[in-house]
């Protein structure tokens, strides 16, 4: 991305800086994809068992949940949509010999087999801890940093019955044999249960540019706290990455365009309703390496919910050519920690580890781009097409001079997983302008159309 004017970009001491970004990625691409490194998986050596975590199922992208929020012994557990609360939130408590007891939030009480069965398709609920071990399960690595929940009394994993992937999905017990309905991704919240990791409390951020350690390496990054903070409002929580060559300070500044095209015109956009973050990426881009940038993404979450009121459940990311990389590769691997990405000009080069979840996907291309051609674009979104079950389709694009956009909502797509598609009559920016040849950060539609995608999630 740039930091530009209408048509100044990037530093703004600098002119016609996409033929520097061409040359970059050309030779990038030369060297050929870097490969998607997986992420560790969640292993009983890694249970934080002072953290509260949400458990998601890999076929369905729901929740482990008790159901309406119920106390009482003998409530049933069943899958729902992902929306953080007490009731979806679960403890691990050491039992000893790698056995956990899973103990709700809300109720204090823990997950439970109904009446110590052995037997497929015994229900799985909550009761009073009493220690048992049919309240007792053990974590099986699978691939992705998926884990299988493995009871201590019937050696059976815990399933979403049927491979539900609706509201209310029942779960229970079955001989354990890997499908992604008994697969689980272990979303670690902040300490204190992740509504917010300082809801209620002063703030220990501000606005400004603060400095973490990640993966050995000294990184930072440049916060935005709303005007006017409220601790007790859970707030969006929106990352923007820079362009190759770009760096942090143009994407918090809006270069030339000031204000109006900061965090990619997010700032304005918001309207004080969200907290951003512009990363500074290695050498001024997002290689991945070993997976180091999806490392530090983790870091800067835990670091920035420790320390103000965040909406867990509405993370954002969106970017520009090798930022629009970085948006996808955090879509592949980091699907059920980000509600959606926004990829303007991107293409798949600090990899896709993981890439079978949904998540809401909104692609942006000019038919014209150069540099990462619409074929690239193209293919990203139609892997979450794929992933979220959507109608395949080929959506109509503007023909070279009409100077125009088409924005394109797919249908048949899962509840909660939109994929849209803005393809437009231009090349390599991320501004463009209907009616012009140009860009501007002030009158691009592409601020507005990216903040209406993520504001529809409440």
């Amino acid at each position: 991305m740039k930091t530009y004017g209408a048509a100044s970009p990037a530093p703004p001491r600098r002119h016609r800086w996409w033929s520097r970004v061409a040359a970059v990625v050309a030779a990038t691409l030369a060297i050929g994809m870097l490969a998607a490194v997986n992420p560790a998986p969640a292993e009983a050596a890694t249970v934080d068992t002072n953290a509260w975590y949400v458990l998601v199922n890999r076929n369905s992208g729901k929740a482990l949940d008790v159901s309406g929020t119920s106390t009482a012994d003998g409530a049933r557990v069943s899958q729902w949509t992902r929306n953080d609360g007490a009731n979806q939130q679960w403890q691990f408590v050491d039992s000893g010999d790698g056995f956990y007891r899973l103990k709700a939030r809300h109720s204090d009480k823990v997950l439970d087999v109904a009446g110590a069965s052995t037997a497929d398709g015994a229900a799985i609920q909550q009761w009073a801890d009493h220690k048992g071990a049919n309240q007792q399960f053990r974590l099986a690595d699978s691939d992705a940093g998926h884990v299988r929940l493995i009871n201590r009394t019937s050696s059976k994993a815990v399933e979403v019955q049927g491979a539900s992937t609706a509201d209310g999905g029942n779960v229970v017990q079955y001989t354990d044999w890997g499908g992604a309905n008994q697969q689980w991704q272990m979303i670690k919240l902040s300490s204190d249960g992740g509504g917010g990791g300082r809801c209620g409390s002063a703030p220990t951020l501000t606005s400004g540019t603060h400095t973490i350690q990640s993966g050995g390496k000294s990184r930072s990054f440049i916060l935005r706290v709303p005007a006017n903070y409220d601790n007790s409002h859970r707030y969006r929580l929106i990352f923007a990455f820079h362009w190759r060559g770009g760096t942090a300070a143009d994407v918090a500044s809006g270069g030339t365009s000031g204000n109006a095209w900061s965090y990619y015109g997010q700032q304005e956009q918001s309207n004080n309703s969200a907290i951003l973050v512009a990363p500074q990426g290695l050498g001024n881009g997002w290689a991945n390496s070993g997976g180091e940038d999806i490392t530090f993404v983790d870091d800067m979450i835990r670091r920035i919910e420790g320390g103000l009121c965040v909406n867990t459940a509405q993370r954002f990311a969106t970017g520009f050519s090798w930022g629009g990389g970085m948006s996808y590769a955090l879509a592949c691997s980091r699907a059920n920690v980000f509600r959606a990405v926004a990829v303007i000009s991107g293409a798949q080069i600090s990899g896709c580890s993981g890439g079978t979840q949904p998540i809401a996907y909104f692609g942006i291309h000019g038919v014209s781009d150069s540099v990462l051609n619409i074929g690239q674009g193209r293919s990203l979104r139609d892997r979450f097409v794929s992933n979220n079950g959507c109608t395949p389709q080929s959506p109509r694009e503007p023909a070279p001079g009409s100077r125009t956009h088409i924005t394109t909502a797919y249908s048949g797509c899962r509840a909660g997983y939109p994929v849209q598609w803005a393809a437009f009559d231009g090349g390599h920016i991320p501004g463009p302008v209907d009616g012009s040849s140009g860009e501007s950060g002030v009158t691009t539609w592409t601020k507005a159309e990216i903040w209406r995608f993520f504001a529809q999630f409440q």
